[in-house]
């Protein structure tokens, strides 16, 4: 059994612990609740942008736009979302995992990563990177997305870029965020027809548009790509700050009960000690008495 000054500096160095990661963790909650605000009010704009689209959806052919069409020329690349900083769980572990499963399905593909942890990720087992971007702010807006928006509309339209994939944590609930994969280019104009007919549940509505779905398009696709983007990075942020507190949270618990296990070590450790000084004594005295 280790000595009662060791035990008391293990008490030290876990209660020090422990007010550090209550800090971590009020610090996370708090980011948190503003990246959950940010995330759950942007979500029905989102999703009536791309209801907007699935009526126009009906009358737009590839030959359209070019985000529309398939070409076989240029890589299959996928934009991977992770943190700049870690203590957040396994959240970047079940993104890589994603990570590798496509990989394994594209071996000649580019990533184009987002975060310290994903760059070390990539240096680590060797990726091609096309592109890599760190330090986005926490408070997430449209011009900080614009330029992975830009480098992918470009390429693809070049035909560098044969398809386009984004991965990214989806956030679920504060105890709860899963791995999302979705495809972002080329936009699959027929994938949302279908979504509108299943949606509408085959009720029949006819609709005029000005000027021409052609010149719609030529506006709404891009932003609609890049609305697409701005979401997966909003629920990458709200992902990361839950997980992040959470993990706090479990550290700051654990750290105390540390403490509680070393206190009981400790008072037998000192109640040892003052037996032994006493049966010490005892023998002292009984010796002298002799």
């Amino acid at each position: 059994m280790p000595n009662a000054r060791q035990v008391k500096q293990r008490i030290g160095t876990a209660n020090n612990i422990a007010k550090i990661t209550k800090a971590m963790e009020m610090v996370s909650a708090s980011k948190m609740r503003k990246a959950q605000d940010q995330t759950l009010a942007a979500r029905p704009f989102a999703q009536a942008l791309r209801d907007s689209l699935q009526k126009l959806a009906k009358e737009a052919h590839p030959s359209l736009h070019p985000l529309l069409e398939e070409h076989t020329d240029g890589k299959d690349v996928l934009v991977v979302i992770a943190t700049d900083r870690g203590l957040c769980g396994s959240l970047n572990q079940n993104l890589f995992k994603m990570l590798l499963d496509w990989y394994k399905k594209h071996p000649d593909g580019s990533f184009i990563v987002v975060g310290k942890k994903a760059v070390a990720f990539s240096n680590f087992m060797a990726l091609d990177v096309f592109a890599q971007f760190t330090n986005m702010p926490d408070t997430i807006k449209t011009p900080d997305i614009l330029p992975i928006t830009t480098l992918v509309i470009d390429n693809f339209v070049a035909h560098n870029f044969k398809s386009v994939s984004i991965v990214y944590m989806d956030f679920i609930n504060t105890l709860s965020q899963k791995v999302k994969i979705q495809q972002l280019l080329p936009i699959k104009a027929h994938e949302l027809a279908e979504e509108e007919s299943v949606i509408e549940e085959e009720s029949v509505h006819e609709y005029t548009f000005e000027p021409s779905p052609k010149e719609i398009l030529t506006e709404l696709l891009p932003y609609y790509l890049e609305n697409n983007v701005y979401q997966a990075f909003l629920e990458s942020k709200a992902s990361e700050h839950s997980a992040r507190m959470v993990s706090m949270k479990n550290a700051s618990d654990n750290a105390k009960d540390l403490v509680k296990e070393l206190r009981l070590i400790y008072n037998k450790s000192r109640q040892e000690s003052i037996t032994k000084e006493l049966l010490d004594i005892t023998t002292a005295t009984l010796s002298l008495a002799q």
